[in-house]
């Protein structure tokens, strides 16, 4: 369209005169504005940026790549490129040691950017020596060694078992077909040298069916095409300095407004043991968890139903027995929203070493409000909001 009399970007606000549009992912004027924007400013994408973790467990400094990865198969699009079958945005950390790991999916919606206060704290830290390396080849390195097979068996398992479903489709039908075709030039071609006249013609039908072998041909190599499933390289499309929030504050403040006991475990402690009991607890109970903190989906522990083999997904928050609050990411917030059924918070308690009782709340979403708004990176709980939660009958 030329123009629009009114656009918004919350289905509530769509009533009214002039009506609105809803510009959403996938509108043309949203898509058009992002390809725009792209070709302008791609390159500030890939020279980088600062971003403020205020969720972040680690305590250094870490850069973030983005890379975009795609996988082809054997045929190619009319402009005789590779027809691509399946794309990825892959993150990549690297820290100052070097170390590589998987970032798993969004990690920057848990990130902000620094305000001016913490841009002056920035300077220091963005002339490290280890900042000046060859980090992109690093980042490609391990995408290339790790991610990348990893994207290619997801996506050969799930696209080779169709194309064998396709291929054993196509050729029973087809076959059935040519036979069929055959089958009835042989009767026709036998009424014809009895001196019969029938409407059909044993020719045409001989080259009908020759026809459909053609076809067949055709179809089954475009399959063996399809099958020739290979990656191509990643290509860096982004990357940003992700500073901890704890460098940008003072030695004594703390996210979570817990208290100062002096012999008080440390917060990874607390979490490390928190983690322990959950994973006991769940086994306990018949299920199979599986710990994949690292992989930051959003939630902790994914643990299975043997019986059904349903998965539920369990974010494990251990907290101090004083602390009043308890925080929790974008990433985890918009986790709730989409597996409300089958996401559960664990909130646990640590006092002194010893592990209270955890306190499972299913579909935590309803405590958390309001889907996060566009700049809110984390969002704080109280934890008596979560033992009202539990005593209402939340408890599994």
């Amino acid at each position: 369209m030329p123009r629009y009399r009114r656009i918004c970007f919350n289905k509530d606000a769509v009533a009214g005169q002039p009506q609105a549009v809803l510009v959403a992912p996938g509108h043309p004027l949203l898509d058009s504005l992002i390809d725009l924007t792209l070709e302008r400013y791609r390159e500030l994408l890939i020279r980088g940026t600062v971003l403020i973790n205020e969720s972040d467990r680690h305590e250094n400094t870490r850069v973030l790549f983005v890379l975009r990865q795609a996988i082809r198969d054997g045929r190619k699009s009319r402009h005789g490129k590779p027809l691509l079958v399946s794309e990825r945005l892959q993150f990549v950390w690297i820290d100052e040691n070097g170390q590589t790991s998987d970032a798993g999916p969004a990690p920057h919606l848990d990130c902000r950017g620094p305000n001016d206060e913490e841009r002056e704290r920035l300077a220091e830290i963005m002339e490290a020596d280890w900042l000046k390396g060859a980090l992109e080849e690093q980042a490609r390195e391990i995408s290339i060694t790790e991610l990348v097979p990893r994207h290619l068996q997801e996506v050969k398992s799930r696209r080779l078992d169709e194309l064998d479903k396709i291929e054993s489709a196509v050729k029973v039908r087809m076959r059935r077909e040519i036979t069929h075709l055959h089958h009835r030039a042989l009767e026709i071609e036998a009424e014809e040298r009895a001196g019969k006249k029938p409407r059909l013609n044993s020719q045409n039908l001989r080259r009908q069916a020759e026809k459909l072998t053609g076809r067949l041909e055709t179809r089954l190599a475009e399959v063996a095409r399809q099958r020739d499933i290979a990656p191509l390289p990643p290509e860096i499309c982004g990357a940003a300095l992700v500073v901890p929030a704890s460098l940008m504050k003072p030695r004594d403040s703390t996210l979570d407004h817990v208290g100062d006991k002096p012999d008080a475990l440390t917060r990874k402690q607390i979490e490390e043991e928190a983690m322990a009991a959950v994973m006991a607890r769940e086994s306990e109970s018949g299920f199979e968890p599986r710990d994949i903190s690292a992989e930051n989906r959003g939630y902790d522990i994914e643990s299975r139903d043997p019986a059904t083999g349903k998965l539920r997904f369990i974010e494990v928050k251990g907290r101090r027995a004083d602390a009043r609050e308890i925080t929790i990411t974008r990433n985890e917030m918009l986790m709730a929203l989409n597996a409300s059924e089958h996401y559960i918070l664990a909130a646990l308690l640590v006092d002194d070493g010893y592990v209270h009782d955890p306190m499972y709340v299913n579909n935590p979403a309803e405590l958390f409000g309001a889907e996060p708004r566009f700049n809110e990176v984390h969002r704080s709980i109280t934890v008596e909001s979560i033992k009202r939660a539990v005593d209402a009958g939340s408890r599994t």
